[in-house]
């Protein structure tokens, strides 16, 4: 048995993170290093490459984004009906806030992604936002809410004159 000493700690004996395994070491998990690598150009590249895919998969997700509310409005759409009444003018003003919300976060959204060039997410996200909107405009449109047919604006047709004289006999 060892003499153990309790005035001096030793740590000469321990396994240390990444050590090869040798008598009595105890080998690291597959996939698990404590040391940082060695610095080699490469590993670095990797790295940086890895980096920006991950970045572009998340600015994708962030891209496609709006389509999971735009689900959810459709149906609320859908549910609504045709007829004009007061809980379909509520679900319609939910609607339309939420895509011009979504509209409004298009340059926050991608604020964290300012290493990579997120041009094509950017226009995705703006295409998405501009199809819901235009499936709404199309929603209330069908409904009579905007006006779009030529009867909407009589109102706006200058009235012309029309004199003429009306002649008869009377018995």
């Amino acid at each position: 048995m060892t003499e153990v000493s309790w005035t001096r700690w030793d740590f000469s004996s321990l396994d240390t993170a990444g050590s090869k395994s040798v008598d009595g070491a105890i080998q690291d998990p597959i996939g698990y290093r404590l040391t940082m690598d060695d610095g080699n150009a490469a590993g670095k590249n990797k790295s940086k490459t890895a980096n920006q895919e991950l970045l572009e998969k998340k600015a994708w997700e962030v891209a496609v984004a709006p389509i999971q509310s735009v689900g959810m409005n459709f149906f609320f759409l859908w549910m609504s009906g045709s007829s004009p009444g007061i809980f379909t003018i509520m679900i319609l003003g939910y609607c339309l806030t939420s895509i011009v919300g979504q509209f409004a976060k298009a340059n926050a959204a991608f604020q964290n992604f300012k290493t990579i060039d997120t041009t094509l997410q950017w226009l995705a996200y703006l295409a998405l936002c501009s199809v819901s909107l235009a499936y709404l405009l199309y929603h209330m449109a069908g409904m009579g809410l905007l006006p779009n047919s030529s009867g909407d604006w009589i109102a706006l047709i200058p009235n012309v004159e029309v004199i003429e004289t009306a002649g008869g006999i009377v018995k």
